[in-house]
Order: structure tokens, then sequence, then C-alpha cells
């Protein structure tokens, strides 16, 4: 009901013109634009293998599936990508029909009929809503598709930086709609900007991935040039500039420098071989870091895990997480040896202790994981950890789901109602979905029925 709401709200100033039936033109056009535009994402998703859903809500549509996390950067962008595409391939049919038949864009005569006027009319709105919309959707905002896109291009280590990026264009785009008096695109866009600068302070302190150096001990200070090349180092290690960041630690190895900075010229070494899939060669360099110093647990845990050696790995991980050591590089392996190990409640348990350092996608793909493996009360508190993150109706819906088939009809029900509340207005789905059948036959049917009617045969 609120993706129709919000077509009249946008041109209900048609309804005091002098041809008001305009109005039923600007929502249809509305409707099969937004629709290609999500059926753009969904044919993408088919291409990869998944199964998409499409929801029209209140601000317009999306388009989800399970299994996203699985799929690599390049093939997020696309999918991305591919909703404005299909609009612009949408609006530049529209656009050569109008070229090839000129006469069809000629604007009619004042009496002319109510059908001249609709099919008029319908053109001017088919352009902008498949080329401005489209463009406007391209922004870097999330959770815009523009956003995504750059969230993707620039990666988990920079996840800040799209953020970043994200807030400012959005808070700029607010700023120039006050000075036009676009108050819907102010609330709009300010939505997103505090729901990204929301996501900004849920992250550590460190870029997403990005492996921290070990503590130096207590010495004289470092000389500036000295501290000065340790900095590239690891800002080269940070930016994914591997054989960069190993030359400048190479180059400071030569000058026999103090252990202080051997020990961390050689852990950049380690994390440059490591993020270039070399355990072999990390294992080594940890090695020569055990002579002057402790290594980084997540180095070695992460390279014997790759190594093959899940079970050394484990034991180095977790006691570094024993001692507090709660990075992602410390619990992300461990995390993957763990469900490799068919420990799933305890990988998804450890996922939800760390759940406002993840990534959404991170979350949701544990949340995926643990569910798929009957984990359901550790994959409810996932779902709805990043529901109260993101609003995403799709992840509230995902928490009722696996709280149903936990048991709490009570707490399903609940979930349900704030996944309606955020958007979601699938009856169909909910109404056939096998994980809600508790919920359809118990004495919450009623509150159903009420909250979501049962969609006629």
């Amino acid at each position: 009901m609120g993706f129709w709401l919000i077509a009249v709200f946008l041109q209900y100033r048609l309804l005091m013109s002098a041809r008001p039936y305009l109005l039923l033109v600007w929502i249809g056009v509305v409707f099969v634009s937004v629709l290609i535009h999500e059926l753009g994402h969904a044919i993408a998703m088919l291409r990869y293998g998944l199964l998409p859903d499409i929801t029209l809500h209140t601000m317009g549509g999306a388009t989800a599936a399970q299994g996203m996390g699985r799929l690599s950067r390049p093939q997020r962008i696309l999918v991305a990508f591919a909703g404005p595409l299909a609009g612009f391939i949408f609006g530049g049919i529209v656009f050569g029909v109008i070229k090839a038949f000129p006469i069809i864009a000629l604007e009619p005569h004042e009496a002319a009929s109510s059908l001249h006027w609709a099919g008029y009319e319908a053109i001017g709105y088919l352009l902008w809503v498949n080329f401005a919309w489209g463009a406007v959707n391209l922004l870097p905002v999330l959770p815009l598709d523009g956003g995504h896109i750059i969230e993707d291009a620039l990666g988990p280590k920079r996840e800040r930086t799209a953020l970043a990026i994200s807030f400012v264009v959005a808070v700029g785009v607010c700023i120039w709609a006050v000075s036009v008096s676009w108050w819907f695109v102010v609330v709009i866009f300010g939505l997103c900007a505090y729901q990204t600068y929301q996501r900004y302070r849920a992250l550590s302190p460190a870029p997403a991935g990005k492996p921290r150096p070990v503590a130096p001990p207590a010495e004289a200070t470092l000389q500036p040039e000295v501290a000065e090349r340790l900095r590239q180092a690891e800002e080269a290690l940070a930016n994914d500039r591997y054989d960069e960041a190993g030359t400048i630690a190479e180059l400071l190895l030569t000058d026999n420098p103090p252990a202080r900075v051997r020990v961390q010229a050689l852990h950049v070494i380690g994390w440059a071989h490591l993020l270039e899939d070399r355990p072999d060669e990390a294992l080594r360099v940890v090695k020569a870091i055990k002579r002057d110093g402790k290594p980084d647990p997540a180095l070695l845990g992460t390279a014997l895990m790759k190594k093959g050696d899940a079970t050394e790995a484990r034991n180095i991980l977790e006691a570094a997480r024993a001692e507090g050591d709660d990075r992602k590089e410390v619990v992300g392996p461990l995390i993957q040896i763990l469900i490799q190990q068919g420990e799933v409640a305890r990988a998804a348990a450890i996922a939800f202790d760390i759940v406002e350092t993840l990534s959404d996608e991170d979350a949701r793909q544990m949340a995926q994981i643990a569910f798929e493996h009957g984990t359901y009360p550790w994959a409810s508190r996932l779902s709805e950890a990043v529901f109260e993150r993101s609003g995403r109706p799709d992840d509230a819906y995902d928490a009722a789901r696996s709280r149903a088939l936990e048991g709490d009809s009570t707490g399903a029900l609940q979930l349900l109602r704030r996944a309606v509340a955020a958007g979601f207005s699938d009856a169909a789905r909910v109404w056939s979905d096998k994980a809600l059948e508790a919920l359809r036959t118990s004495e919450e049917k009623g509150e159903l029925e009420s909250l979501l009617p049962r969609p006629a045969k």
C-alpha cells in the first residue's frame, strides 16, 4: 500500500489540474518503470544461479535473493548496476520510438481527446522516471544502487571510506534539495545520511579486514624517517598494494633496524604474502618474527588455516580471543574453521558477539548459514541485529522465519509486525512460507490475518 500512496503523493497536484485522470497515468508509469528496474536486478541474479524475490514498498522496490554473499564483488556490482541499466534500456526504447515516429511526441491541442493527452504525458513521465530516477539511483549513496556499487568496488577493507562518501553525498543532496524546496528529496536523502552514519559508528575504528600491527614494546621513539616508512608500508598494505608494502618493509630490514621496527616490518611482509594467498611464505616470515618478538595470532592462525592445519589454527585463534582479542582478523577465520568443523551454533554465537563490527552482508550470510543448519535461535538474533541497523524489512522477515522455527510464535509475529512497519507487504509469501506454518495454525492466526490478510485464491 505504501508504494501506491507514495506514487500518488509525488504527483497529487494533478488532482487539481484540468486533467486529473493523468494521476492514473503517472501511477501506471511509476509501477511499470520501478518493476522493470527491479526485473533488471532479478535477471542478473538469475544469471548467477540465485532465485530473486521482488517487493514493491514505500520507498520504491527491492530485489533480494538468498546467497548474495556468495557472489564475488564484480558480480555484486553487476547485479546492482543491472537495475538502472534496465531502466535506461527501457527509456532508450521509448526515446527511439519517439525518434522513429515524432508525431506521437507532439503536444496535443487543448481540445484533444483524453486518450491523446494521456499518451503524450505518459511519454514524458516514462523518460523522466527511467532516465532521471535511474541517474539519481547511481549516486554513491547507500542504500541506493550507486552506494552498493561503490561499497563493493572499494571492498570490505575500505568500508568506512564507502560510508563516508555516502554520508557526504547524501548531506550534499539534502542541502541542495533544501535550497530548491524539494522536501521529499530532503526526507529521502536525510534518511540515507542517518542510516549511513549509524553504520559508520557501528564499525570498529580500523577498516574491515585491515591487518592491525602488533603493539610495539615500550622503547625509545622511532626516528621520524623510519616511522614514516613504516606508515607508508602499512598504508600500502591496507590499500591492497601488496608488492609496494613488501618492498618498503624489505628496505627497512636492510638497515639493520632495532627489534621493534624489524617485528613491525616483518608483519607487513607476512600479511602481504598471506593476502596474496601465499601461506607458506607467510609462515616462514612468522618464524623470523619469533626470533625478535611475538607474531600476531591473526596472521599465524589465518596462515595455518589456509595451509589446512585447522586444529592448530583454531587453538591459536581461540587463545587470542580468550585474551580479549576480538578483531575481525581473529574472529573471521575462527568462524570459518568452526563452520568447517560442524560447530555452526558456536560460530554464529561468536559472530553475534561482534555483530556491530560485521558488515550487513557478512552478518546476513552468517544468519543464512545458521538457518540452513537448523541453528534458528542464532539465525534469528543475527537477522534481528542487522534489521536494527539497516531497517530493511527483509531482515525482520528473516528473523521472524527463524523465530517461528525456533518455536516462538509470539516473537515471530512481533518481528513480522516490525517487517510490515518497515515496508514488507508480501502477504502471498507469508501465507505460503513453510517456515511460518506454526503461525498459520496457532492461536496467532487471527492476528496474522489482520496484519497481512490471506490473498484471495
